[in-house]
């Protein structure tokens, strides 16, 4: 593994991405997303996509210069055409929308399309949530990777599903996972560090138990998380992100441009009920009591969130860890770019 300082990753992704045409806020925001996924321990969707990105701006899948625009509106709801800009840029435009809505209507809902992909859907609904907005946010990808219960073979994407909600002096609570029992970027963290994986995690192309993450890539397919009810989780995301934003479905044929994302975000106003302040203090109070409760043997009670804000801590001060193999294609590429890695 190669530990990099995240201030160091945030520039190179920052002049990665503008040696490739996105404007400075744009190339800075999309690298602030990426590092704080490797920040909070989410490999997955952090800065591996650093060439996986420019791999798609390359082919003329991600739009550098396109800006989502909004095609018709409500006081309280927003469907936004993404134009195959940075995923990022789009979720971003989508997120401002929902909460600037929900602070003036007490509610709002806001889908989007033509969107790529926008990396980890929980920094949407924490940055809302820091706004003092309740955030749910539901997307689905559209590249099947992923079974549905009792069936074999790929028919979904990973449909992940977030929701913040704003704390007081608690640390933000936030769920944020896919529906099926993994990310298929930890399948590819896997392979980058040559590791095995969890039999549980995956099928081979006969359908059998297997722990080589290449298998999966090799005609194999991820499981939903829990059985029946991460499929069901499953259903819900590709039925609010793809059918109702008329975005790429999961089993539709076209899978060009690679990986969108259709989008959809539900923002709530605590104003409109117990007040903003009340709600706050009643959530820490249920966390707090929470976590003060009798634990097993061995074991320690965690909110949802609180992983990755420990190990964002922890990143912070040691950096952030790379597998060699994919610090190797970030170097590569950043040369062809014309950039010297030794000045990062």
């Amino acid at each position: 593994m190669i530990v990099v300082p995240a201030e160091r990753l945030l520039k190179l992704g920052k002049d990665i991405f503008k040696a490739q045409g996105l404007a400075n806020e744009k190339a800075e925001f999309l690298a602030e997303t990426l590092v704080e996924g490797s920040l909070t321990g989410h490999d997955s969707h952090g800065v591996s996509y650093f060439v996986i990105y420019s791999e798609r701006i390359k082919g003329g899948h991600i739009k550098v210069d396109a800006e989502p625009v909004i095609v018709h509106e409500t006081p309280t709801t927003a469907y936004i055409d993404g134009k195959y800009a940075p995923g990022q840029i789009t979720a971003k435009k989508l997120t401002e929308v929902a909460v600037a809505k929900a602070k003036e209507h007490m509610v709002s809902a806001v889908g989007a399309f033509n969107c790529n992909h926008i990396g980890r859907i929980g920094y949407y609904t924490n940055w809302a949530a820091k706004q003092g907005v309740i955030a749910l946010f539901f997307a689905n990808v559209g590249n099947p990777q992923v079974a549905v219960h009792g069936g074999e073979g790929r028919t979904f994407g990973t449909n992940p599903i977030s929701v913040g909600i704003p704390t007081g002096d608690a640390k933000p609570f936030l769920t944020d996972y896919a529906t099926s029992v993994v990310a298929a970027g930890k399948i590819s963290v896997a392979m980058a560090k040559h590791a095995k994986i969890p039999l549980h995690w995956t099928r081979d192309k006969h359908g059998k138990p297997t722990d080589d993450p290449f298998a999966f890539k090799d005609g194999g397919w991820l499981l939903p998380f829990g059985e029946y009810k991460g499929y069901a989780l499953q259903l819900v995301s590709e039925m609010l992100g793809a059918v109702l934003t008329g975005s790429r479905r999961g089993m539709d044929p076209d899978q060009i441009p690679p990986s969108t994302n259709g989008i959809f975000m539900i923002a709530v106003d605590p104003s409109a009920f117990v007040g903003l302040e009340t709600f706050r203090e009643g959530v820490d109070d249920v966390i707090s009591r929470v976590k003060e409760g009798k634990t097993e043997p061995g074991k320690r009670i965690m909110i949802p969130g609180e992983p990755e804000w420990e190990t964002k801590d922890a990143r912070l001060a040691e950096g952030i860890p790379i597998p060699e193999e994919t610090w190797n294609k970030i170097v590569k590429f950043a040369d062809e770019l014309g950039l010297k890695i030794e000045d990062y």
